[in-house]
Order: C-alpha cells, then structure tokens, then sequence
C-alpha cells in the first residue's frame, strides 16, 4: 500500500496535538491569572480598565476585570466563564476560583513533563476534590441564619477586599437589614438577592446610603400635572394600554357626515371615561402599568389627583407586585379591591439627572431598595458592585448555615488534611492528590503576597501552626499582619462558597487535561477559494 497521508482537514487549518496542545492552553490560562492575582485579599491591587471607546474603570473585582477583558483563546475564555458561573452561583469568590484553577493545571504540567499520563492526573484530582468537599462539610461550623453576628462579620469580610471597606461596619448592617427583608421562611433567600434594588444617586459620600422599605423605580410620572406625594397608596398593577386612539389591528372607519365624526370623538372620550371610573370607583390613587398611557388619559388622572407610570419592564413589574401585594390585571373590568396593592407613600422626585418613583411603607414587602449615595460616578459603581457580593454571602450563608474561617485557613487545613489522604491512594494518582493540596495553599500564598509578607515564612508558619483538629481555623489576619484563630476574630465566609471553588476549579482541570488536540479552522480556505 502508498505510505501517501490521507489529508482530511482543509489547507490552513491549524492542528495542534498532545502535550503543545496542553500547554498552549495551561498557559494562556495561567496568563489570565496573572492578570487578577494581585487584587485578591484586603490589600489586593486595583485594575485600571480602558475600553475602545476610552471609558475608564478602576476596580479589583475579578468578575468585572474578566468581563471586560477581549480573550482569544479558547481555553482561557473557559476559566472566564468558570469564573462568571462561580460568581452568579455564590456571588463572590470569582479570584480565587481563577487561582485555584490555574495552579492545579500548572502543577499537572510539571506532573505531564515527568511523564505521568492526564488519566491518572484527572483520577487524582478527583477524588481528592470528593475528599476535600467531604472535609469541608465535615469541619464547617453550623449557624443560625438568626446569627447576626456572624453574618455581619461574613459581610465585612467580604468587604475587607473592596474600596467600600472603609463603610464596612455600616453596609454590613445594610445589606443585612436588605436580605432579612426579603429573604422569608422557605431557605432561600440567595435566589431572593434580585429583589433588592440598588439604586445609584448623587450624594455626600456613602454613609448617606439608605434601605428603603419599598420600590425606587426609574420612572417619571405621565402628567406634570399629578401630584409629586401621594399618601395611603391604593395601587392598581395593570397590562392594559390606556390610549384608544391605537388599535391593536388593522380596521377601517367610514365615516359619512360630520355629526358621525363627533359620534366617534365622543365614543373614544367614553372609554376613556369608563376607564377612569373603575378606578375612582375602587379608590384607587396610583396606577403603574407595564403598556403604554396616552397623554389624554393621563391628563384625566392628574385631574382626579390619581398618580401614574407607565411602561415598566417585566422585572421592574415583578418588583411592584412583590413590594406593594398588588396583582398584575389585564381586564380592567375585572379589577377588583383584592387585586390593589398598597404603599404609604408615592413620591415622585428627581435624583442626579433622572427621574424617580418611590413606593414607600409597603406592607410585608417582598422587594425592597438601597439608596446608594457617593460623590462621584466611579465611586457608586465600585459600590453597587461589592454591595451586590455583599448581599449574596449574606443569603449564601442564610440558606446554608455553614461557615469556615477566612485569611486562608480553611485552605492550609483543607491542604494538610488532603496531604494525609494521600498516604491512604495508591499509583500514580497518589502524586495528583499530593499536586492537589499543594494547589489549595495557592490562595493563602497569594493573600501573604499581596500583603507585602514573606510569603514562604508565613506559610511555613501557617502549616506549623495546624498541628491539631483544634487549630483548623488558624489563618492569616493580612490587615493586622498576625496569624491566629480567625475564626475568633470574625474573620468569616460562606463554607457554600470554598466548596463552589473546590468544584469548579477542579472541573475546569481536568476538562483541559482531557483535550490533547486542538484543531483551529479559522485560517482554513474554503472549496474554491483561490
């Protein structure tokens, strides 16, 4: 037979196969690390972000820096999207995810240069994960979500690493006042997060911040001529356009005389009539309607002191109902008093350059605001964002009542922990699970860095300092410099979240240790191209 290769890929497409495959891939992905390392922990780094149009953003949020970043490669936009899953499941934790990730695939490098198969890598990094989720859920301390103590110091924690951590004691008793009031009885007050509204306003500086117990909603009212408080709000919710100048479909009129013409005028003035006189009937005050309002109708509510809005989007509707108790109606003739929600205060008011509403003094409210207030622009975005992680750990740990120390604690037990396992594997996947604990130290290495510490005389006196089960929750307090229990200190986290890094990080491992082949179609010419 011809010895003749049979070539079935198109001329131009790039094939790159077993070990440079992996290492073009490990290493664009520890390039991305790179990139947020040093903002991990209370003394990490900022990032100064320019995008093509010149717009300038300052932040150390990893979530924020990845989402901005134009990444190529195809593996290093994988770490990205761990990243932002890591974020949207847990709300933080978007850094060490990254970190955690990439140094158990630098450490499967080193093992795949010294000739030990992916398989056994892969194997080994599994079951020390299973081992090391085990350990957590084992060692993690049980909570009350009734423990305001430990979720507000979970909540500085948090905020030890952001530029709002000079508020942390007062955003910590915000944001926790915020969750409570939505968070209610069924255990899941993390998916309930959305229902808190942050709402950016110019002001002195971030200790004018609020919680209101109610809706601020972007939105001006349809008539100058309504008026800008409304007390004792009966509010009707509805999905109806209130203009009947429009048809919905396409209708021809003939008209024969001018005495029919007044006939229809006066016909449109009697809807609109009918309309208005279901909700005087009602009493209603305030109508917030997800269609349109016509000017004209709006002018017959503002002469009856009825308030209005209109056009909101479905959340913003879902907000309402959820705040106010009101029921979303479609037919107008079926609206009833059961349906009103209900506000002690309307207030339509400007803030900055934009218009508001305010429903205030919702009874039970299920949907609640923030009034953020900062001197500048950046400073309010730097804010919204950590606010919003600070409000996820919150509910994280509500609903999972499980906390382990912050400053690396957790990370030196859980490596020393998984360094005794290892002596209970076998084979090769023995090295893998050796290579896993050493990744776990990443984190409280990478805290000591940033902190300007000797990073290897204080990580030899973390994993000193845990001799027994007693000290597990010895770490390292990177503000003051000392390492002891953390946990004593209120240094805190979600355990929900060290588990989600665990999971993730090592899911992404092993997914680019199991491709040995990259094939890029992208410079490939197509049939018929010259």
């Amino acid at each position: 037979m011809s010895s003749v290769p049979i070539i079935i890929l198109k001329e131009g497409t790039e094939d790159v196969r077993e070990k440079e495959a992996r290492y073009q891939n490990i290493k664009a992905i520890m390039a991305i690390t790179e990139t947020v390392r040093s903002t991990l922990g209370p003394k990490g780094m900022d990032k100064m972000l320019v995008d093509s149009l010149g717009d300038v953003t300052i932040t150390n949020d990893g979530a924020e820096i990845l989402d901005k970043l134009d990444i190529e490669n195809v593996a290093a936009n994988m770490m990205v999207n761990l990243a932002k899953a890591t974020d949207k499941e847990v709300g933080d934790g978007t850094t060490s995810t990254v970190l955690f990730a990439a140094k158990l695939l630098e450490n499967s490098l080193e093992l795949t240069e010294q000739g030990i198969h992916p398989k056994h890598i892969i194997h080994g990094y599994r079951l020390a994960s299973q081992k090391a989720l085990q350990i957590i859920d084992e060692i993690a301390e049980t909570v009350s979500s009734d423990n305001d103590e430990v979720l507000k110091n979970a909540a500085i924690t948090a905020m030890n690493s952001k530029d709002i951590a000079g508020q942390k004691h007062f955003f910590a008793d915000l944001a926790l006042k915020a969750v409570k009031k939505v968070a209610g009885e069924d255990g899941n007050a993390f998916a309930k997060v959305d229902d808190i509204k942050i709402v950016k306003a110019p002001g002195k500086s971030l200790s004018d911040s609020k919680l209101i117990d109610g809706l601020y909603l972007e939105k001006e009212k349809v008539s100058a001529g309504m008026p800008d408080v409304i007390k004792n709000a009966k509010i009707a919710v509805i999905r109806r356009k209130l203009d009947v100048t429009k048809t919905e479909f396409d209708a021809e009129i003939r008209i024969s005389n001018a005495a029919d013409i007044q006939l229809f005028k006066d016909r449109e003035e009697q809807i609109l009539k009918d309309y208005l006189k279901i909700f005087k009937e009602l009493g209603v005050n305030m109508v917030i309607n997800s269609q349109d309002i016509s000017d004209k109708f709006g002018a017959y509510l503002a002469r009856e002191g009825i308030g209005a809005i209109k056009s909101l989007g479905e959340s913003d509707i879902k907000a309402v109902l959820k705040a106010t108790g009101a029921k979303l109606v479609d037919d107008l003739n079926s609206l009833s008093e059961d349906d009103l929600g209900y506000a002690e205060r309307v207030k339509f008011e400007k803030i900055g350059d934009n218009d508001y509403t305010l429903l205030e003094g919702c009874k039970n409210p299920k949907s609640v605001s923030i009034l953020l207030k900062g001197g500048l622009e950046k400073i309010l975005n730097s804010a919204e964002t950590s606010l919003h992680d600070v409000l996820c750990i919150i509910a994280k740990i509500m609903d999972t009542k499980k906390v382990v120390a912050g400053g690396g604690a957790i990370w030196v037990e859980l490596a020393k922990r998984i360094r005794s396992y290892a002596n209970e594997i076998s084979g090769k996947e023995q090295i893998a699970v050796i290579s896993f604990a050493l990744a776990l130290e990443e984190i409280p290495i990478t805290l000591i860095k940033n902190a300007g510490l000797d990073e290897i005389e204080k990580i030899t006196s973390l994993r000193a300092a845990h001799k027994s089960d007693a000290d597990k929750w010895i770490g390292i307090d990177t503000i003051n410099n000392e390492i002891g229990d953390n946990f004593k200190k209120g240094i805190i986290e979600p355990a929900g979240l060290v588990s989600q890094i665990i999971k993730s990080g090592t899911e992404l491992a092993n997914l680019v240790l199991r491709v040995d082949r990259i094939i890029n179609a992208k410079g490939a010419k197509s049939e018929g191209a010259d």
